[in-house]
């Protein structure tokens, strides 16, 4: 998936070494990527991670201001790392910015045409014209959204599918028909909390090269037409749906990683930071069978209750269609046991079988990681970011 249109001025110059940036409110994540003239192939030659806090880029001036810092020490890690990998160290001047579901909103538009000579062949400059027509609705709308949080700045726009005559077409140029549709699937962000990134890099002393939504970039990783993705971070759970090879819809759950923990921690009588311990021992097999049967009966409420959550919000965005059976999963949250039982436990909204799968297994796929040390799965959505280079 290609972001079509980027808003924002383009730079004159084409810089070759980028910094990719991931500002959750548990962990900060930098990678330095390469991007070699005429190579189509993304080199990761550096990374660096930090602890946040809890602190939120998009919660205003004062926790964009709390951020400063863990970011500046994963990027300063990730340039540092750079030497050992290529001999020399590479600190970028250009970065680009994950913007987190939860303070984003993305909304599918389509624009139609019937056309007064259906007999001749759909044209490239006929098609150009519905998408720009379809991106100045996408301008107008989404800057409107009466949403809470203040206003709404429009980010990009992808392509979500070609319809001729109510029928899914890969590419219209060439076919005949009488009514074209063009749909796209559009994206804005809080301007407080892209003002916040902003104020960043300006301290920082780095310019902005792109903003893309977690949707957005993860969603350009996905290998199949049809697909959900399941992103749980700490605050909540990003979820994407795909059809056409393209984003069709987005929304963001406020159950994640913290909501687990908590729910533990008042179970059993812990501390929060206890009962994180707790959660984390889990899946690494520190735990006895005793205790894990103990935390998994503490924690089965909770599950039950993000997944219904979750598949209350999927079947809204679905819009009466049936799901598409393939799942992937993504965010520390998604390590947590059982999450991937519940998602195949019922088959009926889905349109086959459910089957889940890690969305962190497409990135050797999509760059080159030289360090042969990255975590994929805590870097995956600094490493989706490759999606917001210039071309």
């Amino acid at each position: 998936m290609k972001l079509l249109r980027r808003f924002q001025p383009k730079k004159s110059q084409k810089p070759t070494s980028f910094s990719l940036v991931d500002i959750g409110r548990h962990t900060v994540k930098a990678i330095v990527v390469l991007k070699i003239p005429n190579t189509p192939e993304l080199q990761v030659i550096g990374y660096g991670v930090s602890k946040n806090g809890g602190h939120d880029v998009t919660g205003g001036r004062l926790e964009a201001a709390a951020v400063t810092n863990p970011v500046n020490l994963a990027l300063t890690r990730a340039e540092d790392s750079t030497e050992a990998v290529i001999g020399q160290k590479i600190v970028p001047d250009d970065v680009v910015f994950a913007l987190a579901g939860r303070a984003a909103m993305g909304e599918l538009f389509t624009v139609r045409q019937t056309r007064s000579r259906p007999a001749t062949p759909i044209s490239v400059k006929e098609l150009d014209r519905l998408r720009d027509r379809a991106e100045r609705l996408v301008r107008q709308k989404l800057a409107q959204l009466p949403v809470e949080g203040g206003y709404w700045q429009p980010m990009a726009v992808t392509d979500a599918g070609i319809r001729l005559d109510d029928r899914l077409v890969s590419d219209g140029v060439g076919l005949m028909g009488h009514d074209l549709a063009v749909s796209v699937f559009g994206v804005a962000g809080q301007a407080g909390a892209l003002r916040a990134l902003e104020l960043l890099a300006s301290r920082l002393d780095l310019t902005i090269v792109n903003v893309v939504s977690t949707w957005h970039a993860l969603a350009a990783l996905v290998p199949g037409p049809e697909a959900i993705i399941l992103d749980i971070g700490l605050s909540g759970t990003d979820v994407c749906l795909i059809r056409g090879d393209a984003l069709v819809a987005a929304g963001w759950v406020p159950l994640g990683g913290e909501f687990f923990t908590h729910t533990l921690a008042q179970k059993i009588g812990l501390e929060p930071e206890e009962a994180e311990d707790l959660k984390h021992g889990l899946p690494g097999g520190e735990l006895s069978q005793r205790e894990i049967t103990y935390v998994q009966k503490c924690l089965e409420p909770a599950r039950q209750r993000w997944y219904d959550t979750v598949m209350g919000q999927l079947t809204g965005l679905s819009v009466g269609k049936p799901l598409p059976w393939k799942i992937y999963l993504a965010g520390g949250g998604s390590l947590l046991p059982g999450l991937d039982k519940l998602l195949r436990s019922d088959p009926a909204p889905f349109n086959r079988a459910p089957e889940v799968d890690r969305l962190a297994r497409r990135i050797p796929l999509v760059v080159k990681d030289l360090t042969e040390k990255l975590d994929h799965e805590l870097f995956l959505v600094a490493l989706s970011l490759t999606v917001g280079l210039p071309e």
